[in-house]
């Protein structure tokens, strides 16, 4: 049977955008596909700001180190209150959601964007894929990259420290914006990637995405609540809402899908922020 078409929603658009999948020739992705060959998704997400931080946008940009191959973006139907502080730096209000598709629509077309490659989010604790794979049957089978672990490793920065990404495109001299819209979060995500790949070839050697995962190990993240710690230590391994997705050791299929976007955004810059969460998945309260 087929599914039912999705309709995404850009910020800014005047009219929802039918999802569509477009084949890319692309190998399988796994430890020993050089980087060159390699196949990347940027993921970038804005919240309401408030536990258990629905999904308001997602962002993406599916990329090769070479240059850009497509991109993702939609809006979030989510009903759930908006935090004022959150909304004056995403600029996301109830009015620009109206007719969005609802989260699990949007993270369906996301995964199908995403299928096989390697996630990369500027995300010290893994919350944006954590908040895209919060709620599924099986964790993301995804490899996962965090830009700031790379950058701490590339640009020998304090191990405490957790550089911002407007921070990164200053130092590393990226022609982009962040703007705490999803998209340009992640196109400027993806931009310093690639530039603090080019450095770790030539200082570390690397040569095959599992040069890259064998040196940057995925932090595992107790999310949940203070008062709730005890009775979840009893809890079985990977019980929800305990811990970020473990990321596993081989990614997914080869693949197959991306999709047009709309043209890329210039916006403002401004300081990044990130949190721990805990709760119900995706865009709609639970």
């Amino acid at each position: 049977m087929k599914s039912k078409p999705v309709f995404l929603k850009p910020r800014g658009a005047a009219a929802l955008v039918p999802w569509e999948e477009i084949a890319v020739d692309a190998p399988e992705v796994g430890p020993q596909t050089p980087l060159d060959q390699a196949q990347f998704v940027a993921l970038d997400v804005e919240t309401t700001g408030n536990a258990p931080f629905l999904v308001l946008e997602i962002g993406a940009e599916r990329f090769r180190l070479e240059g850009t191959l497509s991109f993702f973006d939609t809006l979030v139907d989510c009903r759930a209150p908006i935090n004022p502080y959150a909304r004056k730096r995403h600029h996301i209000d109830r009015a620009m959601l109206i007719g969005a598709p609802e989260f699990k629509d949007a993270r369906r077309a996301f995964l199908r964007f995403a299928q096989g490659a390697v996630l990369v989010e500027h995300s010290h604790d893994a919350f944006d894929t954590w908040l895209v794979g919060r709620g599924l049957e099986s964790p993301l089978e995804h490899p996962i990259i965090d830009t700031t672990a790379l950058a701490r490793l590339v640009l020998d920065l304090p191990k405490g420290q957790t550089p911002g990404l407007a921070r990164l495109v200053a130092e590393l001299a990226v022609d982009v914006t962040p703007a705490h819209a999803a998209l340009d979060d992640a196109r400027a995500t993806a931009m310093v990637f690639r530039a603090l790949i080019a450095r770790a070839r030539a200082t570390l050697g690397w040569i095959a995405v599992g040069d890259v995962l064998a040196a940057l190990p995925r932090p595992i993240v107790d999310r949940t609540a203070p008062s709730r710690r005890g009775s979840a230590a009893g809890q079985a391994p990977g019980a929800r809402g305990r811990t970020a997705q473990p990321r596993s050791a081989e990614p997914a299929a080869t693949p197959r899908a991306t999709s047009r976007a709309p043209s890329a955004r210039r916006g403002r810059s401004s300081r990044r922020r990130r949190s721990g969460s805990s709760g119900s998945p995706g865009g709609s309260p639970a």
